[in-house]
């Protein structure tokens, strides 16, 4: 078999060494060196594709860097022997505009209010709903004389009473829990003079009972957001990002703002038809004033015992992610509801400590 040059110059050298001592001696440091020099001969040829593209790369670097970075570009100054200044020959007049710190805790939270009545093109109506009507109690009630009042459960619940979380009624719906993708939406119409109001259908019948024991002390409610869908939902999250937007806040301090007085699509009660906001006659605006007025009071007292909650309270925004909204109502059922509201406790925690 013939040998490599490598074995072959090894050879010459060890005879050369063998015949002469003093030869031997300087033969062995340059036989290393020489076998060294092969080792890294052989490396390099059997990688030569890896170097290749290796040597690509870094071309095509430099390439990229000439066009984005000044200091890689060359003018003709350059090109007769002169370094070129491109920064001196920038436009003087040009200002960076000034930046102005936005401290978000110091800015005011826009209520529901202001994005439902912000564009005249949404003026009347949004994907089928009604945006700016509010359906009065006093109606509600005159097209629907024909529903059958519930009895309504004692107001203490029973310690053995067990609660389950398939109970379509206590569904926790926010932040870190989206409306599930097989969750079935069972809508009911209830007809008004201002036309068709949504809602899921089984709680149509206790919501009617509310309304009409407000009605009898006095106080008329007004229904101004009940079921909404998707759609709708992402075009009031995206009006209040385009508000605080407009205050000069950038995309994600807009969002982050927007996203603590408007659910984020996907994960709004609103959509599973089960929360209602809700107004007085005397009283239109959704804001915390609400709660000030007898109307909301007396939801804030009563309304647990037609199966309401008042859904996002005050002191307890850390846990449901949500500013306080005296108006926002869910349905839970009656006993959940009592629990809740005697206990002075969140939807987000009655799942912790009975569930």
């Amino acid at each position: 078999m013939k040998k490599s040059a490598e074995e072959q110059l090894k050879l010459k050298l060890q005879q050369a060494g063998n015949k002469n001592r003093l030869c031997g001696v300087l033969i062995e440091p340059i036989l290393a060196i020489s076998m060294r020099f092969f080792r890294v001969f052989s490396y390099l040829k059997g990688n030569v594709k890896r170097f290749f593209m290796l040597a690509m790369t870094f071309f095509l670097f430099a390439v990229y860097s000439s066009f984005s970075f000044p200091i890689f570009i060359r003018g003709d100054k350059e090109a007769q022997g002169e370094t070129k200044d491109v920064m001196s020959e920038a436009p003087q007049d040009i200002m960076l505009a000034e930046e102005v710190e936005i401290n978000l805790e110091e800015i005011e939270l826009l209520d529901d209010a202001d994005v439902l009545m912000e564009d005249e093109q949404y003026a009347e109506t949004s994907h089928g709903m009604d945006i700016v009507a509010r359906y009065s109690a006093l109606d509600i009630l005159e097209s629907n004389q024909s529903y059958t009042s519930l009895e309504k459960p004692s107001k203490e619940v029973s310690g053995d009473y067990e609660f389950s979380e398939d109970d379509w009624r206590i569904v926790l719906i926010n932040k870190q829990n989206s409306i599930p993708d097989d969750y079935e939406v069972k809508l009911g119409v209830i007809n008004t003079i201002k036309g068709p109001m949504q809602c899921d259908e089984r709680i149509i019948n206790d919501m009617l009972d509310m309304f009409k024991a407000a009605q009898e002390e006095g106080i008329v409610l007004e229904v101004c957001s009940p079921y909404r869908d998707f759609e709708y939902q992402q075009m009031l999250f995206n009006r209040k990002i385009k508000r605080y937007m407009n205050k000069g806040m950038s995309y994600m301090e807009a969002y982050k703002l927007s996203n603590q007085v408007v659910t984020v699509p996907g994960a709004s009660e609103h959509q599973l038809g089960l929360a209602l906001d809700l107004v007085t006659t005397d009283y239109v605006d959704l804001d915390q004033g609400f709660a000030d007025t007898d109307a909301g009071k007396w939801l804030a007292a009563n309304s647990y015992r037609y199966g309401f909650i008042l859904r996002y309270p005050l002191g307890k925004e850390y846990i449901t992610g949500i500013e306080y909204e005296p108006w926002h109502f869910r349905y839970v059922g009656v006993e959940a509801a009592t629990v809740i509201t005697q206990q002075g406790i969140t939807l987000e925690e009655f799942w912790e400590d009975y569930l």
